[in-house]
């Protein structure tokens, strides 16, 4: 069984990473996100290109190969980390006097590069806080280069005597294909794989899938592939490990599949559900599993928004008063904020750190009072969470909103 530490262990930024060997002619160049790189006999398929700034290293590796013809490049699908790597391949084809590579990809990725140009300073915005970028650096692609070739369903051709066959999936992406080269018994998951619980319920993000996500692992394992290349993380190899590392996310997606729409049907409301749910112990310790990225919480949170609307069951949220407004009231009736600012303290101490959040919430969220000290309580409670959750996402979320209150205490102080 491979050991892996995670997706995240590597740095975002980082250009760190060595290049792992598989043969015959197929490269794992293992960055932050990974680049597969396959000879054959008239030329070089590249899945997955990376990141913009990964392209001058996929060309190093290239030329360390011999600089072979690049022919096609395959976006698995297309976020920043897997589909912008591109241009400095092609500059170097350009240069060398070899063909243009067609670049492969789904239907829909074209309309994800369209959203991602009309919505760049959302994107920006909450990519700063999901990957911790520091402000003097771009937190989001810029250029796009489009696909020379789509495909729906499937699309297979045949170069140097292998046979690459594309199939799409929904999972972390509706434009998600992965490749099979079934004379090398290869897989080239994408982020299908990852090493991580899956990524269904990004909080910032739009909607994921977890059944379809489910059924490509399964297609994937029900092909006995012998050598799984991930979007992250190192491969894994044999058909009996891939088959028992694919099956066991797929079991997992389902579970919590079943989990959500049994209590849905049962006219349960979300909030409950989001309780009650159950990660058996199985998934909770399984290396394929772990929370470093997406967590079961995330999922949960996805199928539900899936399957129903934003009503929480209560009637008199339907149309809610402000939380200001919420929250002035309730300080009328307490009638000292100091009382809730010191019941958020002693929850705190008590290791109740979220209640003491909601309590020192109320009170900055009234306006009412000097806020130094309830801003204080706020941001120790933040970095004490952020301190022991190892899911990447929410550690920076946390984080963000540490330095946040921080920025609020230093703008006091100025004032």
């Amino acid at each position: 069984m491979a050991e892996f530490a995670g997706l995240g262990s590597r740095p975002l930024l980082s250009m760190e990473g060595g290049v792992e060997h598989f043969d015959p002619g197929i490269h794992l160049l293992q960055l932050w996100a990974n680049v597969c790189i396959i000879e054959t006999g008239e030329g070089v398929v590249v899945f997955d290109p990376g990141f913009e700034f990964y392209g001058p290293r996929v060309v190093q590796e290239l030329k360390a190969l011999g600089s072979p013809p690049v022919r096609y490049i395959i976006y698995g699908h297309g976020h920043a980390d897997h589909a912008f790597g591109a241009g400095a391949i092609r500059e170097d084809a350009e240069a060398r006097g070899q063909p243009r590579p067609m670049i492969v990809a789904h239907e829909n990725l074209p309309h994800r590069f369209d959203r991602y140009r009309e919505m760049l300073p959302y994107h920006e915005h909450i990519n700063r806080i999901q990957f911790a970028i520091p402000d003097k650096l771009p937190a989001f692609a810029r250029n796009y280069i489009y696909p020379d070739l789509t495909f729906s369903s499937a699309l297979s051709f045949r170069l140097g005597g292998l046979t690459f066959e594309l199939r799409h999936a929904q999972g972390e992406t509706d434009d998600t294909c992965w490749l099979w080269i079934p004379e090398r018994k290869t897989v080239c998951a994408t982020d299908l794989w990852v090493w991580s619980c899956p990524n269904v319920g990004n909080p910032f993000k739009v909607q994921r899938y977890e059944v379809e996500w489910a059924e490509a692992l399964e297609t994937i394992a029900g092909l006995s592939p012998e050598l799984l290349l991930p979007g992250h993380g190192p491969a894994i190899q044999g058909a009996e490990e891939i088959k028992r590392a694919c099956t066991t996310v797929a079991r997992a997606l389902r579970h919590l599949h079943a989990e959500v729409v049994g209590m849905l049907n049962q006219g349960k409301w979300p909030e409950e559900i989001l309780h009650r749910f159950t990660w058996p112990q199985e998934f909770a310790d399984s290396p394929y599993l772990k929370p470093i990225y997406g967590h079961p919480y995330f999922i949960v949170q996805a199928i539900l928004r899936r399957y129903h609307g934003w009503h929480d069951g209560n009637a008199a949220h339907l149309f809610p008063a402000s939380s200001r407004a919420i929250a002035q009231e309730v300080l009328r009736l307490v009638g000292d904020p100091q009382k809730l600012l010191t019941r958020a303290q002693e929850l705190a101490q008590a290791g109740q750190t979220q209640l003491a959040l909601h309590l020192a919430d109320f009170v900055l969220d009234s306006n009412d009072q000097e806020p130094r000290p309830a801003l204080e309580l706020k941001a120790q409670c933040l970095q004490a969470l952020a301190d022991r959750e190892p899911s990447l996402i929410a550690r920076n979320i946390f984080l963000a909103g540490v330095r946040q209150v921080q920025k609020a205490l230093g703008k006091e102080a100025r004032d």
